[in-house]
């Protein structure tokens, strides 16, 4: 249909825009999986970026490859809502049983995938926990840090894209030292502080504030 149509290819441009298709692994993306796996005891932990072909991993732990066809991606069907999408046993499901990660021996059994949701609206990926046995689901405690987590990898994929926008700034986030990153965190803190201030969040409020004093603090000693 048309209307869906125009919805993937405003998702698709989004996706290009950002950059971020076969970029070098990043620390803190790869801080992000092993937390998400920790955090649901899970064996496999992943950010996936969902393009017209293939799914395409930003950070992966518990596997050792880097995309899948789009015809075997679970995370392609995740994007579809907004919200955390679970399977508690893949192999009994119509939709993926025939997918080769789930038909194999030890194969994919439970997946739950948080949508990385950008501020367009546009779904480009998930992060995701997958375990080889199954399970009924997410407890309300795995389940928030998946969906924390899944913020922060959106906060970062934004920062990013700012960073390329930004003609002062090394073209590869990557190659930006310790000063440019504390540079925007203050910059990004003090825009958060001005938001807090105007709804009176002053408990919120105070905790950023001592934030910002200890990353002037470090920004000082470089």
């Amino acid at each position: 249909m048309e209307a869906d149509w125009k919805i993937e290819a405003e998702r698709l441009a989004t996706l290009e825009d950002y950059r971020l298709l076969d970029t070098p692994r990043e620390p803190v993306f790869d801080a992000i999986v092993r937390q998400a796996a920790a955090g649901a005891d899970a064996p496999i932990a992943m950010i996936s970026l969902i393009d017209d072909r293939r799914q395409w991993f930003k950070a992966a732990l518990g596997v050792d490859h880097r995309e899948d066809p789009i015809d075997e991606s679970i995370c392609a069907h995740a994007i579809r809502g907004d919200a955390l999408f679970e399977v508690p046993d893949a192999s009994a499901d119509a939709r993926f049983a025939h997918f080769p990660a789930v038909a194999r021996q030890g194969g994919i059994r439970f997946y739950a995938g948080v949508p990385l949701t950008m501020k367009n609206g546009a779904r480009l990926g998930t992060l995701c926990v997958i375990d080889t046995e199954r399970r009924d689901g997410l407890d309300a405690e795995e389940r928030e840090l998946l969906e924390r987590l899944a913020r922060r990898t959106v906060a970062a994929f934004e920062l990013a894209r700012d960073m390329h926008r930004d003609e002062t700034l090394p073209a590869d986030p990557a190659m930006a030292d310790e000063r440019v990153w504390l540079d925007q965190a203050l910059s990004l803190m003090a825009r958060a502080s001005s938001a807090l201030d105007r709804v009176e969040a002053s408990a919120a409020l105070a905790h950023l504030e001592q934030a910002i004093v200890t990353v002037e603090a470090r920004r000082a000693t470089l």
